[in-house]
Parts: structure tokens; sequence; C-alpha cells
């Protein structure tokens, strides 16, 4: 019963520091380059968790396939999403957009969930997906509408693609796993990857040239701590408890909490379609997300199972 009330609240929370990011990017954006941003937020970043680790005593020796397996994931979940979503944003793409077009990955997850993790979608989460896809085709065709650069809405559907191939190979080395990497040091992973793949862009790029000021350093801090190691590791949490299906859907709560954020901080207005769009959006995420009674109890019985080690988290039926 803790369990169930508890994933409501760690969705909450997710969804909110989730959202956040779209904002704390504009702030910094204004005062540096994508590259330099991420630079500096991925060095804070795998400085804070190569300590936690430490002090969490989590440090171990992993097999390389493993480690291969976290690299890759962190690079294409962290660089590869962040790059593309950043640069839309410098590109001239709102917060609110940007949020909505990445509000796509449910229903690419959905796609690709059966064939790379076994887990099946149902009906009743299927039309969850397609009307989130409704809403978010409502809304983009709205902003392209009123103009904009065709690769700054173009970046979004490649971040897209970078996080549901990511969440999905995460989820699937997951369900094999008969002993789980401890969060702490599978983040750290994740964040030094990132680093590794930002660092020779920032430098080449853009010569790590930035405006230092206090918008910049709080946007680095807000964006390294709260999204980067807060946000994702509820996204990994969430990934060891849930379909990856169910996880990627709350993505469509993301653009309403964004647009109200970026409304309340930089004054972008909410278009009739945008409001239509997010009506829509939390119905899509509620036919998901909420299953039958049934499902859960098949979902209680495989935890029970996994625990025993005799199922390795795959559903059977309640008795």
């Amino acid at each position: 019963m803790s369990r169930m009330l508890g994933i409501p609240l760690l969705c909450t929370v997710f969804v909110v520091l989730w959202s956040s990011g779209f904002v704390g990017a504009k702030f910094g954006l204004e005062n540096a380059g994508t590259f330099t941003i991420l630079f500096w937020r991925y060095l804070l970043v795998t400085a804070i968790l190569a300590l936690l680790v430490t002090l969490a005593k989590q440090w171990q020796r992993l097999p390389k396939q493993i480690v291969a397996r976290h690299m890759v994931v962190g690079a294409l979940a962290h660089a590869g999403w962040l790059a593309a979503v950043l640069g839309a944003i410098d590109l001239g793409l709102s917060a609110g957009l940007a949020a909505f077009i990445t509000a796509l990955q449910p229903i690419m997850t959905g796609a690709l969930s059966s064939r790379m993790t076994g887990e099946r979608v149902t009906g009743r989460e299927w039309a969850g997906l397609v009307l989130g896809l409704i809403a978010v085709a409502m809304v983009i065709g709205d902003g392209i509408a009123l103009g904009g650069s065709m690769i700054a809405h173009t970046l979004p559907f490649l971040a897209v693609v970078a996080i549901t191939v990511a969440s999905l190979i995460d989820r699937s080395g997951t369900l094999k796993e008969e002993t789980p990497t401890p969060l702490l040091l599978v983040t750290f992973l994740h964040c030094l990857a990132s680093f590794v793949v930002l660092a020779p862009m920032a430098i080449g790029f853009e010569g790590l040239q930035a405006n230092w000021n206090g918008s910049l350093i709080f946007a680095i801090l807000w964006l390294a701590v709260v999204v980067s190691l807060a946000a994702y590791g509820l996204m990994f949490v969430l990934l060891r408890r849930l379909p990856a299906a169910q996880v990627a859907s709350l993505t469509y709560l993301s653009p309403p909490v964004t647009m109200v954020m970026a409304w309340l901080l930089f004054g972008e207005t909410l278009s009739t379609a945008a409001l239509i769009g997010l009506g829509i959006a939390a119905l899509a995420v509620g036919l998901t997300l909420i299953r039958p009674v049934s499902v859960q109890a098949n979902q209680t019985k495989c935890e029970q199972c996994k625990n025993q080690g005799a199922c390795a988290g795959k559903l059977v039926p309640a008795e």
C-alpha cells in the first residue's frame, strides 16, 4: 500500500522538477552558449556525484557490458537530450513549445516498448498515448503558424529519439539484472559519459565563453542539482518501478507546468490552441498512467516474486 501511495508523489515531484529544466535553461542561455552551460553543469554534477558515491560507499567493480550500457544511456539521456533542447531554445523556440514537442516521447516509447523490454502496452494506454499525440500536434501546428526556425522545431524531435532509446535500454537492462546497480553509481556513470561527450563541443565550438553573473551561476546550479541530480534520479527510480511507457507518459504533464512557469517568469503567452492542448494532455496522462485494479494486482504479485528471485521481474497472474 505504501508503495502505491508513494509512486504518485514521486511522479508529481518528477514532473515539477523536470519541467523547471526548460525554464532554467532559458535563464542560462541569455549569458552563455548551449555547450558551455552543459560543460559547467556536468563538471559540477559529476564532481558532486563522485563525492556522494564515496560517502555512500557505493563504488563497485562492474562488468564491462554494464558500464558500457550505463554510459550509452547517460550520453543519450543527458547529453543528447539536453544539447538538442537547449539548442532549440537558444535558436528562439519558446520554453513551452520545446516542452510540448518533447512530449512526443511517450508515443515513441509505447511503439518500441514491447520490442525492447517485452512490456505490453494496453489498449487503454495506447488511447492515452494517441490523445497526447493529438494535443502535441495541435500546439506544434500553432507554434509553426506563428513563425520560427525549422531547425529550432526539429531539434526537440532529435531529443525525443535520444531519451526514448535511452529509457528503453535502461528499462530493458534493469529487468535483466538480478541485483540492480546502486542508483548513485549509475547516475555518476550517466553524467560522466555526458561530460566526456559535451566537453570537446564546448571547448571547440564555443571556447567556453560566457558572461558570468548571478543569473548564469544560478541557472547552472539549478540545472545541475535540481534537474540533473533530482529530476533525472527520480526518472530512473521510476523506471525501476514502472513500465517505460508509463514513465514516459508523465512528460505529457510537463508542457502545462512549463508553460505556466514561462508565463510567470518570462511573460510567454498561452494561445487558445495551447490551452485546449493542455486539457487533452491531462486526459491523456490519466488514461495512460492510471491502470485497472487487476493490472495493479499483477504488478504487486510480480514485485513479490521479484523480491524472492522467482520471476526476474516478469508479470505473473495474481493468485
